[in-house]
């Protein structure tokens, strides 16, 4: 039988069915008879979520037929598309007519549907989420409904990031922006003034980013700043330097120091010389938003108040050296404008989005849960894509707006047709009596 896997390989599962809608008209057929089955449907998207966030029990739907373009309107500067395209392939589309998405992470290779979903983000105070670029969406309901969900219906809040808790989104409709072009500088500076300097660093360009390597003492401060300057077309040897050479170098450092965790000090030395280097360049907004695909490695992540990330960061780096874990990867430490999503992690306050990521190592699962409790002391939220081990109760008492959610994906779904173990344990089992009791 076919499974699905997802990209880190750490999920895995055998779907009693696959179905390939292409269609929205065939969601809603599929919905109706699970619904009166008691059978359980999940979209998968692209497999790029940490978490089993996406992983099927029972129907498993796979939306590869549909990822059109819909439409592409340049007065009103937004796209409408299908639920199953890739970002990469939005990003391509408005280029050709001169538009971009105003932000984006660091990977294109998951679908829209799944993006905004999970709370997918870029990095800059200025710009939400994904998910804030939604201005429309049709839905599906678990009961096989097809809802036109525009600015200003009241669900749309909750599904814009709506964790597939709420049904199928088959068109989503995005605001864009002109196309334009960034300058990209580097800088590295000591992580101790960089935990003290954090709002002041977040705020010196429109787009900020800042890797920290916990076994080493200096963290690389990403800038991007819109320019007029045409994109510089990057030699063959800086090519291969960064796509290949560095690509290879990194696994093999990884794999290394996977076998011999007491060597991992002198690779990040390594992996230092090798990214962490100053310097500029000039491109397309996507592709300086976009890295290349790292080697295999799992991550988990925290949204916390900006003022209280640099003393979280500091607590971190203080229980890495106490515990004597060995940390083989990047921190990744990004920014994100507050929202009105109810499921967003950035819902309510301007957020810093702080990434831990571990290759496989004997120190993983100490390393995450030191992360998770500590971060429970600052109210973080953790991301909905990434792992995390936070007890269900905990997690929704860090969104003021889930009750109403939880109220909503109640009247929606009572029989739970579009829930999966994942939002079973993080939302809570569904009260099947009290919702049948109330249709």
């Amino acid at each position: 039988m076919r499974s699905f896997r997802t990209w880190s390989g750490y999920h895995t599962t055998i779907p009693a069915r696959w179905a390939t809608p292409g269609s929205e008209a065939e969601i809603a057929a599929l919905l109706r008879e699970a619904d009166r089955a008691g059978r359980r449907v999940k979209v998968i998207g692209s497999g790029h979520s940490w978490s089993d966030i996406a992983l099927p029990d029972d129907v498993c739907v796979d939306l590869r037929r549909m990822r059109r373009v819909l439409a592409i309107d340049a007065a009103a500067r937004t796209i409408r598309v299908q639920a199953g395209i890739r970002l990469e392939e939005i990003t391509d589309a408005l280029d050709r007519v001169g538009m971009a998405l105003p932000i984006l992470g660091s990977i294109a290779k998951q679908t829209i549907a799944g993006a905004i979903a999970t709370g997918t983000h870029g990095s800059s105070l200025r710009h939400g989420n994904l998910a804030s670029l939604v201005v429309a969406m049709r839905l599906v309901t678990p009961r096989g409904e097809i809802v036109e969900l525009g600015p200003e219906h009241p669900w749309l809040p909750a599904a814009r990031v709506s964790l597939g808790a709420l049904g199928i989104v088959t068109e989503v409709t995005l605001s864009t922006t002109p196309a334009f072009r960034l300058e990209e500088s580097l800088e590295t500076r000591p992580i101790e003034r960089v935990a003290r300097e954090l709002r002041t660093i977040a705020q010196s360009a429109e787009y900020v980013k800042i890797w920290w390597l916990p076994t080493q003492g200096d963290a690389l401060i990403f800038r991007y700043a819109r320019t007029p300057l045409r994109a510089v077309a990057r030699p063959l040897a800086r090519f291969v330097d960064e796509k290949i050479v560095n690509q290879t170098l990194f696994e093999l450092a990884l794999r290394a120091a996977g076998r011999y965790p007491s060597l991992t000090r002198h690779v990040n030395s390594i992996v230092m010389g090798a990214y962490f280097r100053a310097g500029t360049r000039v491109d397309r907004s996507d592709r300086c938003f976009n890295l290349a695909m790292p080697p295999i490695h799992r991550e988990t992540e925290l949204a916390l108040e900006l003022d209280d990330a640099g003393a979280l960061l500091s607590e971190v780096a203080g229980a890495i050296h106490e515990d004597g874990l060995v940390v083989n990867f990047p921190c990744e430490v990004r920014f994100v404008a507050g929202d009105d999503a109810w499921m967003s992690p950035a819902y309510g306050r301007d957020t810093c989005q702080i990434g831990f990521y571990q290759a496989e190592s004997p120190h993983l699962a100490k390393y995450f849960a030191r992360v998770e409790e500590i971060g429970a002391r600052y109210d973080a939220r953790p991301h909905w894509g990434k792992e995390f081990s936070t007890p269900g109760e905990r997690v929704r008492a860090a969104y003021p707006m889930a009750p109403a959610f939880l109220a909503l994906r109640r009247e929606l779904d009572p029989r739970g047709t579009v829930q999966n173990r994942f939002l079973l344990r993080v939302l809570g089992p569904i009260d099947r009596a009290e919702a049948m009791a109330a249709e």
